[in-house]
């Protein structure tokens, strides 16, 4: 392999493995063709550039002449392994008459550098109640007020999965097997209310091993208990984007919905 190029290769929770030849997602293998194998390789090498077809076409078959038509049936194959829908254009996009682009942002490193948990995106969660560090029982509904409020903003994200609050709440009571199996991570958080002012602490835990993906803590203020909790729920929406799969990140607006105090999608 020539110097520079890496091994390993990540993007939402696909992983590549140049040296084994090997695609899995969710730790599932990946089915790809040899030649599909070298597209996805060299459009994950392309750094988000456009990658003209001449250029795909001479690093998938080097001395060979193909059709154009060859590449777009690669090109078709791949978008069907990766779990693309037709006109979707959620990992690679047709630039007419030019080429191709990845979408997703693409994380390389050594094979003997394996990527740590917390670096892995999260492509379903499930937000359960948050706690009050009040007494026992006392202001739980703020708890799971602001878990529904987090729930609507995250579940208009493309590309995460995120459980409706009754089956985060069934889930809160299952075991850690169960939970594995239907989410691969859990949001979960304390809360503080002292007068106008709200302090959140908040975690994003893997189901498979328990491993923090993401934790941070919130401060806010005011009198309003809804602009609060909405308040509240929006920062975190916007600190955790990083973390999760899909590409509408940079499209995301979370806004108060005065009616019903809770969190939707601005239009």
């Amino acid at each position: 392999m020539s110097e520079g190029l890496k091994e390993v290769y990540e993007f939402e929770d696909f992983r590549v493995d140049v040296r084994r030849r090997l695609v899995t997602r969710g730790g599932r293998g990946v089915p790809l063709t040899p030649k599909a194998f070298e597209t996805l390789l060299a459009l994950l090498r392309s750094g988000g550039s456009l990658l003209t077809k001449d250029a795909l076409i001479s690093e998938v078959w080097p001395d060979t002449f193909v059709e154009e038509g060859n590449l777009a049936q690669n090109i078709f194959l791949l978008r069907r392994a990766l779990g693309e829908a037709k006109g979707e254009h959620r990992f690679i996009v047709t630039v007419p008459g030019a080429g191709y682009l990845f979408v997703p942002r693409v994380r390389a490193s050594d094979a003997s550098t394996p990527a740590r948990a917390e670096d892995r995106a999260v492509g379903s969660l499930a937000v359960l109640p948050f706690k009050s560090l009040a007494a026992e029982g006392a202001d739980s509904d703020f708890g799971l007020a602001l878990a529904d409020a987090l729930t609507r903003g995250l579940s208009t994200w493309r590309g995460v999965k995120v459980l409706p609050t009754d089956a985060a709440l069934r889930l809160r009571e299952s075991t850690p097997e169960a939970q594995a199996a239907a989410v691969e991570a859990l949001l979960h958080g304390l809360y503080q209310r002292d007068g106008a002012r709200l302090r959140v602490s908040v975690q994003l835990a893997r189901t498979c091993d328990g491993a923090t993906a993401w934790a941070a803590k919130f401060d806010e203020q005011s009198d309003d208990p809804f602009a609060l909790q909405d308040s509240i729920a929006e920062r975190v929406a916007r600190a955790l984007a990083p973390k999760l799969s899909g590409h509408e990140r940079r499209h995301l607006s979370v806004v108060r919905d005065v009616r019903g105090g809770r969190l939707r999608r601005s239009s």
